[in-house]
């Protein structure tokens, strides 16, 4: 799976397929997973708090192919968090739409009073929980990261799952992240997760207020 649909997976219930952050968060980090994707076919670049599209013909899937499209048709906007912004917005319905084909989740209607919503809950409870299974063991056992699983388990913190993934866990397996994501993950990576986190940091901010 790609990486915002290992992250769709993170954020929900590997069970009842119900999301485990504020729907906001989810998005942003579904947004930020999807810029990452494009960072890693070497479609588009991150730095200093802007990203700019340095191969359009670069091969990615149709959701990647549009969020490139929507890139190349605002050249002039460049900030990393206006594209985060955008991009969660719809990110979520896309990102759940491409398990959905690939047999990974179902829609099912959860109706309560007048309001009807929409969960996308898991086919294979393994298959949802893998995931977790790997990044949590991974960190556990203070082994190297691969930058996809890196990138993954920063995002996690990011956005607020690092409870989640690292419950129980020593202080130690923190600390081995933090210093994977300082040492080993590119700096274009690394800097869409800054940004990724001062957005869901604001978001958390204004939805208290």
């Amino acid at each position: 799976m790609l990486l915002a649909d290992e992250f769709f997976l993170l954020a929900h219930h590997d069970v009842t397929g119900r999301a485990r952050l504020h729907p906001r968060a989810v998005g942003l980090g579904l947004a930020s997973a999807v810029l990452a994707e494009l960072v890693t076919v070497r479609a588009v670049t991150v730095d200093a708090g802007h990203v700019w599209v340095v191969n359009p013909a670069a091969r990615t899937d149709p959701l990647g192919r549009s969020a490139l499209r929507l890139l190349l048709d605002e050249p002039d906007h460049t900030a990393v968090r206006l594209w985060l912004a955008v991009l969660s917005e719809r990110a979520p319905i896309h990102v759940a739409q491409r398990l959905v084909t690939a047999g990974v989740v179902r829609a099912e209607q959860i109706r309560r009073l007048l309001r009807t919503r929409t969960v996308y809950v898991p086919v294979d409870i393994n298959a949802a929980a893998w995931p977790w299974a790997r990044l949590s063991l991974r960190l556990r056992r203070l082994e190297q990261l691969d930058e996809p699983d890196l990138f993954l388990a920063g995002l996690s913190v990011q956005t607020g799952l690092d409870n989640h993934l690292l419950d129980g866990a020593e202080l130690e397996a923190s600390r081995h992240l933090a210093d994977l994501l300082r040492t080993t993950l590119s700096p274009a990576l690394r800097d869409l997760l800054l940004h990724t986190g001062a957005a869901v940091g604001n978001t958390v901010l204004s939805g208290r207020a």
